[in-house]
């Protein structure tokens, strides 16, 4: 009953609706699972996508959950066996689940190559299922085709806003220069600067959560752009904490909220320091990015 109990806390199931533990049973390919919960909806045809959550267990111990990733994990049932590659236990149960549904797979780990990390003192891998939704190939490709669209939209917003952006640049650069940007102008201990021109009311970014940062860069010296997101119309999504980007990001981005607008001063000990990066920046430059951040997750 353990993993029956463990699984319903899990995805918030009603302990109310599993009374009995639940039969093994195996699939075509002779994977064994176990299906909690069984709505009687259409199950996934060959060509459908099928969007899941899905949890890898040790015994009690969860080593991973889907819930923890901005998006849950989706696959295509394939519309035949692709040749020369073997059953997926995953694949073959989700195919016998509707909307909303949840099953687990029991996979024994010596059919692996190896064991997974977390699961070296057992043999069996306990992964938890809950389908999400199913789309048909065709309402797939008509959520993508408008997806695309929305983006080809927002990009050309985004480069029609450059000369704004250049703008906006150049006039903080010279307050900066200048030293007239006076209470604006933040300072944190390690030696960052920056000018907050638009406070967003997103959630904070902080190590650990995906950003997605518009941003347009340039020289302190000679206000020389040597990189930009406006006229490429496309976001920098990136995850904060992970050393993807210079220091003086990792800790300027770390300051604001979804949605605000910014000016970092950054030295070169916390950009590209004394070497630089070769043509556009040269060695100890101190370098300045305008930033718009989008949604934190």
């Amino acid at each position: 009953m353990r993993i029956q109990l463990l699984f319903i806390l899990l995805v918030g199931l009603s302990v109310a609706s599993c009374q009995q533990e639940p039969t093994v049973q195996t699939t075509p390919s002779g994977f064994e699972y176990m299906l909690h919960t069984d709505n009687g909806g259409e199950k996934p045809v060959a060509g459908d996508y099928v969007t899941f959550h899905a949890y890898m267990r040790n015994g009690d111990s969860i080593v991973y959950s889907s819930r923890d990733q901005p998006k849950p994990p989706f696959l295509q049932i394939p519309k035949e066996a692709p040749a020369n590659r073997p059953p997926n236990p995953i694949e073959e149960v989700l195919q016998l689940m509707g909307d909303g549904d949840s099953a687990t797979v029991l996979i024994a780990l010596d059919t692996l190559p190896q064991k997974p990390k977390g699961f070296e003192n057992t043999d069996v891998m306990y992964y938890d299922l809950v389908i999400a939704e199913i789309k048909s190939a065709e309402d797939y490709a008509a959520e993508q085709n408008a997806k695309m669209e929305e983006a080809r939209q927002k990009a050309e917003e985004m480069q029609k806003r450059l000369p704004e952006i250049e703008a906006l640049v150049q006039s903080t650069l010279d307050g900066y220069k200048n030293g007239t940007l006076g209470d604006q102008l933040q300072e944190t201990g390690s030696g960052l600067k920056y000018v907050i021109h638009e406070e967003g009311d997103g959630a904070q970014a902080a190590p650990g959560k995906m950003v997605g940062v518009h941003y347009y860069g340039a020289l302190v010296e000679n206000g020389q752009k040597f990189d930009d997101s406006f006229s490429r119309g496309r976001a920098l999504d990136l995850p904060l904490g992970q050393g993807r980007v210079i220091p003086g990001w990792e800790e300027g981005i770390a300051l604001f909220k979804g949605g605000t607008k910014a000016t970092l001063f950054i030295p070169a000990e916390l950009g590209y320091g004394e070497a630089g990066s070769p043509p556009a920046i040269p060695g100890g430059a101190e370098l300045m990015f305008y930033v718009e951040l989008g949604e934190v997750q």
